[in-house]
């Protein structure tokens, strides 16, 4: 296989498994977003999200294993991690444009005033030296947003936290002919 195939295929792995990613990345914000009406729902935000990172992980691995028969290089892993990011950062970006331009209608605002004009919110605020009015400023700002400024937001950090990620993951994964156990069986057979 060419180089260039070889970089075609893997874009073309790493674009699947960022829908999967934008999949579970959309399935979480709604439950942080049902989490206003049922506090359970963060549960399910929370461990949505964490599992994303691990699902990452494990479709990278699947692809060295099954596709690169064990062998990936660290740029190869790094590249592969980067674009799953990537990918899933637009489809969820453009999945969080349509909830806030068509759906939101202010609801997730709403009750975040709601939220920070409880008793304990203002005491734990002042505990860690914020006043009321830095608070209303934040609202203020937040509900000035446009549905495509909440978008760009969310896809700069989600691009942001992918590369962070990316790196440590692709360390871990990265794997030399000589380190393969699929490449000595594959050696073995030919």
């Amino acid at each position: 296989m060419t180089r260039y195939e070889e970089m075609e295929q893997l874009h073309a792995f790493a674009r699947v498994d960022g829908v999967l990613i934008a999949g579970l990345w959309i399935l979480s914000f709604a439950c942080f977003v049902g989490n206003f009406v049922n506090p359970l729902f963060a549960v399910g935000a929370f461990g949505i999200g964490a599992f994303s990172l691990v699902f990452a992980t494990l479709r990278l691995k699947r692809f060295r294993d099954e596709v690169r028969d064990g062998v990936i290089s660290f740029r190869a892993a790094l590249g592969y991690s980067l674009l799953q990011y990537l990918h899933a950062a637009l489809l969820f970006a453009a999945a969080q444009f349509v909830y806030f331009q068509f759906i939101d209608h202010g609801f997730l605002i709403a009750n975040y005033t709601t939220m920070m004009n409880t008793p304990e919110f203002l005491d734990a605020m002042k505990i860690y030296g914020l006043k009321e009015d830095d608070i209303k400023l934040v609202m203020q700002n937040m509900g000035a947003m446009r549905p495509i400024d909440n978008a760009l937001q969310f896809f700069t950090t989600n691009v942001f936290i992918g590369a962070f990620i990316s790196v440590p993951v692709a360390l871990l994964m990265r794997r030399e002919p000589g380190n393969s156990r699929f490449y000595h069986n594959n050696k073995r057979q030919s």
